[in-house]
């Protein structure tokens, strides 16, 4: 008897097939394998491997905006630490938060269709502006705790533009290094992902060019 099947464990697997052999690569037989189901059994939820993409796009838009580089805490945290420690905690943070899974997965797929997608370079788009906005608001929040020197609008907008494109430099070549790491070291479950050994040059690079950003401004 096969698997009760849902649309969301599809597209869970079309991410998974996504990330070992590409969103390009990825077929229904590897979908319908890794679930355990006969291919015609997706058909019962999707029309065919577009309808799967698509809808996997979707879900990875929904799951991206909820993703959020401003912690909960942080007007705590930008009354506590000077500016650059605070971006650097701030940073880290983030990056491991792309280390868990769905969003591993979900990141690579979005990034790797968008060169080939009109709706995943739209969602890569959203994303970017959505990173440089709350760049933005926490420059603001330094400026007005003083922590760095008074910005006009157009500078803070400036920095955050530029830093934030800093940081999703580095969060791909970081998210590089964790795949190869996973592919070695296949995960047998959920947060194996996060668990995996942390030796990154990636986050020493975060931390230098955190600290000349600053540098510059406080």
């Amino acid at each position: 008897m096969e698997k009760k099947l849902s649309k969301e464990s599809i597209i869970m697997a079309m991410l998974n097939a996504s990330f070992t052999y590409s969103a390009g690569a990825a077929s229904l037989s590897d979908i319908a394998d890794s679930l355990g189901v006969k291919k015609a059994s997706l058909y019962n939820h999707f029309s065919g491997r577009d309808d799967i993409v698509a809808k996997t796009t979707e879900f990875c838009a929904d799951y991206m905006r909820a993703v959020s580089f401003i912690p909960n805490n942080i007007k705590e945290i930008v009354q506590k630490y000077p500016a650059a420690v605070a971006f650097k905690g701030i940073a880290k943070s983030f990056f491991k938060m792309h280390t868990q899974e769905p969003l591993f997965q979900v990141y690579t797929f979005v990034h790797s269709q968008k060169f080939f997608s009109a709706k995943s370079a739209a969602v890569a788009s959203e994303s970017s502006l959505k990173l440089s906005t709350q760049v933005c608001q926490i420059l603001e929040l330094l400026c007005e705790a003083k922590k760095i020197a008074p910005l006009p609008k157009s500078e803070v907008l400036d920095l955050g533009k530029r830093f934030s494109s800093g940081i999703q430099n580095l969060l791909c070549d970081y998210l590089v290094e964790r795949k190869i790491l996973v592919m070695q070291n296949p995960a047998s479950g959920q947060g194996e992902l996060f668990a995996l050994p942390e030796n990154s040059t990636v986050l020493k690079d975060l931390d230098t060019q955190t600290s000349s950003f600053f540098s510059r401004i406080e």
